[in-house]
């Protein structure tokens, strides 16, 4: 009951100066708007960023290259025979080369697109691999059918409608490139390949547009692909050592539990690769976005507490202004410890109210940013919406008592002033 009454008495004393109380309310509005719109931007980013890698499940998976340098001629090649060997490894669940090729022709009827082949296991749905990216259509099963996977751009292109039309249809590939033929001579060859197209993917918003444009094909197809060598055989001539034996520029090596990360990149670094796991990966990117938050967070806290500053002159003069009747409730009993309180209460009563419609303005300017930026990324080709933007619970929570601990602290002086006021002096300034 004493806390109600407490409470009550705040927002009386509150009331008599609205006009004063509305702006420094509103001054702790804009600041919280301005601190949550920033913080809301970096943990949105940071989410898209990470997508891609939960979507595909790529927190298991190790990067595995040849070794570079003076010894590169040394070095194992990342061929076929290598990533078996690799595969026979305790805890490795798969390795596939990582390809991909650009400049491919992808036709249906009298419709063409220019697309990116890149490799996928057919093991992907098996290997819990999320087919959240797939709108259309399904991931790869067992098997060694021609299918494809097409981007929504690679759709449009061709004629289609909807995704779920193109599924199911036939189309022809068509793509050509140098082939390593032995010493340091390249074949160009092409080749053509009728696909049955098994689903539709769309790549999350924040990715190049060369993802979007991509046919996803089975390992075993990309193989045939002319031109899978080149780079890796460049490298390896640059290095001294025979293209024949080139192999891959890359692989990815999948383990069943990401707690065998480091068992396994040991074993593939003493079989002579070089090797960095996607997981430490997202530990340096959640390390950057984290010196964002962090960085962004000061810059709020900064005009927060530019608005604490108007707390304090708002008590300070509520103070001057109710000197005669602080003096009158001492007279008939009231402590200083209940002035004191009266006085925190009113400022974490402004820092409440400035908290929860700083909130509020924070998500209608994401909203007009995010509106903004999406007619942007229309004009730049970036369809759908971006999601740049996000509040989780925590930062809702956290920036409301945030907000009343800053005009908490902001009214302790205009608190402890009430606190000493001298009631007989008090009283006779009447």
């Amino acid at each position: 009951m004493r806390a109600l009454k407490i409470a009550g008495l705040a927002m009386n004393g509150l009331r008599r100066s609205p006009l004063r109380v509305t702006l420094t309310t509103l001054g702790v509005t804009f600041a919280c708007g301005a601190l949550v719109t920033m913080v809301a931007l970096a943990i949105g980013i940071q989410r898209q960023v990470e997508t891609p890698f939960r979507a595909l499940a790529m927190l298991n998976n190790i990067q595995v290259r040849p070794k570079e340098g003076k010894d590169a001629d040394k070095a194992p090649p990342l061929d076929d025979a290598a990533l078996a060997n690799i595969e026979k490894l305790p805890g490795v669940a798969a390795a596939y080369p990582d390809v991909h090729i650009k400049g491919i022709k992808v036709r249906y009827e009298k419709k063409e697109a220019i697309a990116i082949g890149i490799a996928l296991p057919r093991e992907a749905s098996l290997l819990g691999v999320a087919d959240e990216f797939i709108v259309a259509g399904r991931l790869f099963d067992e098997g060694n059918r021609p299918e494809a996977i097409l981007g929504l751009s690679v759709v449009k292109e061709l004629g289609f409608k909807t995704p779920a039309e193109a599924v199911g249809k036939q189309i022809a590939l068509e793509a050509a490139g140098l082939t390593p033929d032995g010493g340091d001579k390249f074949t160009y060859q092409q080749t053509t390949m009728a696909l049955t197209v098994i689903g539709v993917y769309e790549a999350p918003a924040l990715l190049p547009g060369a993802a979007r444009q991509g046919i996803l094909l089975p390992v075993e197809l990309m193989k045939d692909i002319p031109g899978i060598h080149l780079d890796s055989a460049l490298s390896r001539l640059k290095s001294g050592g025979p293209i024949v034996t080139s192999g891959y520029a890359s692989a990815t090596v999948r383990v069943r539990d990401p707690a065998m990360l480091h068992e396994v990149q040991v074993k593939l670094t003493a079989m002579g690769f070089s090797t960095e796991a996607m997981l430490n990966k997202l530990q340096h990117m959640r390390q950057f976005f984290l010196a964002i938050q962090m960085l962004l967070s000061v810059v709020g806290s900064v005009a927060l507490i530019i608005a604490a500053l108007g707390i304090v002159n708002t008590l300070l003069m509520a103070v001057m202004e109710r000197y005669q009747e602080i003096g009158l409730c001492k007279a008939i009993g009231a402590s200083d410890g209940d002035l004191f309180i009266l006085f925190l209460t009113e400022a974490g009563i402004i820092g409440c109210l400035g908290g929860l419609t700083g909130l509020g303005l924070g998500w209608l300017v994401s909203q007009l940013m995010e509106l903004v930026a999406g007619f942007y990324a229309r004009g730049q080709g970036i369809t759908g919406r971006l999601n740049l933007f996000a509040f989780p619970l925590w930062m809702v929570a956290v920036t409301v008592a945030f907000a009343i601990l800053v005009s908490i602290v902001a009214g302790i002086y205009p608190a402890l002033r009430a606190a000493r006021v001298d009631p007989i002096r008090a009283l006779r300034s009447h």
